[in-house]
């Protein structure tokens, strides 16, 4: 099947009693491998590293071989994030604790952006309609749903937790990734950014110097867990 084709596929739900029919490959390489590959170079190296010739140089083969079963980086790009989709467990829609589900899917999401450093940054520009994806969305759709959310509400507010989630760990991947680059010089820890920000002139500054200690406060994931909670607060007064 042409990788294009394949990629069609991936978007299209699956007939009532019917799978897909095992196909012998003429190459040892498999789709499962690029992105098990893949998913390796990021977890060592970080977003930034993977290219299909670095993914190829990892399978000892040719660029090339790669093109028989992805289309390109974006192709590669869907898959990883579909993968990664793929792990997350839905639970059943429960009207009586519908905030706790929908923080809960928002932290594992979290939890598996932050172990690939940077690849959440693929995620902005993924079409949320590989089956994979496309379940994700569903899960959280019905949480929302099931929990009294407006349908309106609940759709922008699904892509709105989204966008969300995968920014902060964007985030958390750049800090990072200059850290490691012993760029250490523009991560600047919390006790400095509190002093910088209590030193500011207060005549211009009058709030944000008398709050310096609000604005740096929190521990781990503090301010995801408050961020998350505010915009899931804010969707039933939708």
């Amino acid at each position: 099947m042409d990788p294009k084709e394949r990629r069609a596929a991936r978007h299209q739900p699956s007939k009532p009693g019917t799978s897909p029919k095992p196909r012998r490959r003429t190459v040892p390489i498999t789709v499962e491998q690029v992105v098990d590959t893949a998913l390796e170079i990021i977890a060592a190296e970080g977003y930034e590293a993977l290219s299909m010739r670095r993914v190829a140089d990892a399978l000892n083969t040719g660029p090339a071989s790669l093109y028989a079963h992805v289309v390109n980086k974006t192709d590669l790009d869907e898959l990883l994030i579909a993968r990664l989709s793929a792990k997350i467990v839905l639970p059943k829609p429960d009207a009586a604790n519908w905030r706790n589900q929908i923080r809960d899917v928002c932290a594992q999401l979290r939890d598996l952006y932050l172990a690939y450093p940077g690849i959440s940054g693929a995620a902005f520009a993924v079409a949320p309609t590989d089956l994979d994806t496309a379940r994700l969305t569903e899960g959280m759709l019905a949480i929302l749903l099931n929990g009294g959310v407006t349908a309106q509400a609940a759709a922008w507010g699904v892509d709105a937790l989204l966008l969300y989630v995968a920014a902060y760990c964007l985030e958390a991947s750049i800090v990072r990734r200059r850290v490691e680059e012993k760029d250490a010089v523009w991560v600047v820890g919390r006790d400095e950014m509190q002093r910088r920000l209590a030193s500011l002139p207060e005549e211009e500054f009058p709030y944000t110097a008398s709050h310096a200690v609000e604005l740096t406060a929190g521990e781990g994931h503090d301010r995801f867990d408050f961020a998350v909670a505010l915009m899931i607060d804010g969707l039933t007064r939708r």
